[in-house]
């Protein structure tokens, strides 16, 4: 299984990535948020060429032209080749973000989320004809979250991040009514190149998890109901014992999906998710 990590403070500190390359992380993700800077500077200063750690930098089409990211890729290889990935995203952008400002075309962060979703298919396309011109096109997972950006991807034979949310319930999330979720879509990833975005809680026995995250926290339901469940600290939040966890990444390879992205969320998680990563990896690696 090859996994890549985000969340909190990682991508900021050097001795973070070393630490991610010490637990055999196959990639680091950079999340996208205007007030945070360019990562592919960042990359470019501080990537160690004896290190193999990836950098994925997640970008919104609107954003950033494919022939500018060719660019990019184009210099980021010069420094030292295949160490960048792309993570193109276009889903939920938050008001903050929205008010920044500084899109200029038909496109823009205020746009709905169909309208994003249509142009992004059109940008991997168009990644696809240069690719087909020679053109060197850099490593790129699609995030996928509605039906049409999975099968255009898939269709394309692109990397697609998905989320375990809807991998667990077997449907897409209709959102059509603001503040209602109800079921969508379905879909069906078989043969299809999946990363699945997770957030593990993982702890080394059930006593610890049920002492440090009791089921205390009331859920309400669209249709009135309520239930008692552990902190969601994301939506992909998800509990495992650490057996639990191993038997989870089997299942998954066989279905056909070799690739998790790793949530460090909240960030008290980090080291204790990072520990868990090296060990599985290690074991994977030993044959235990």
């Amino acid at each position: 299984m090859k996994f890549c990590y985000f969340g909190g403070n990682v991508s900021l500190k050097e001795s973070n990535i070393d630490q991610l390359e010490d637990a055999h992380c196959e990639s680091v993700l950079f999340t996208y948020r205007q007030m945070q800077g360019d990562f592919f500077t960042i990359i470019a200063r501080t990537m160690k060429l004896n290190q193999k750690i990836k950098y994925m930098v997640a970008i919104r089409p609107h954003a950033l032209s494919a022939q500018y990211l060719t660019m990019i890729n184009q210099s980021i290889n010069e420094i030292q080749k295949d160490r960048l990935q792309i993570n193109i995203i276009t889903g939920h952008i938050k008001p903050d973000e929205i008010d920044f400002g500084g899109i200029v075309g038909p496109i823009t962060d205020k746009s709905s989320i169909p309208d994003r979703t249509n142009y992004t298919i059109d940008y991997i396309k168009e990644l696809d004809n240069m690719k087909k011109n020679n053109i060197e096109v850099p490593d790129c997972y699609v995030s996928c979250t509605n039906i049409y950006s999975l099968e255009a991807a898939a269709k394309l034979n692109y990397k697609i991040i998905f989320p375990y949310k809807e991998y667990k319930f077997g449907y897409f999330l209709d959102k059509s009514i603001p503040g209602w979720e109800k079921p969508g879509d379905t879909f069906d990833l078989s043969g299809k190149k999946i990363m699945l975005a997770i957030t593990p809680i993982i702890r080394d026995t059930q006593e610890e998890i049920d002492r440090e995250f009791p089921k205390d926290v009331v859920v309400n339901t669209p249709d009135g109901k309520s239930y008692k469940d552990r902190p969601r600290f994301a939506k992909d939040t998800a509990y495992f014992t650490y057996d639990k966890f191993v038997l989870f990444m089997k299942e998954l390879e066989s279905k056909g999906i070799h690739e998790v992205l790793l949530n460090g969320f909240p960030e008290s998680e980090r080291d204790s998710l990072i520990s868990y990563i090296k060990r599985y990896k290690e074991e994977e690696d030993s044959g235990t």
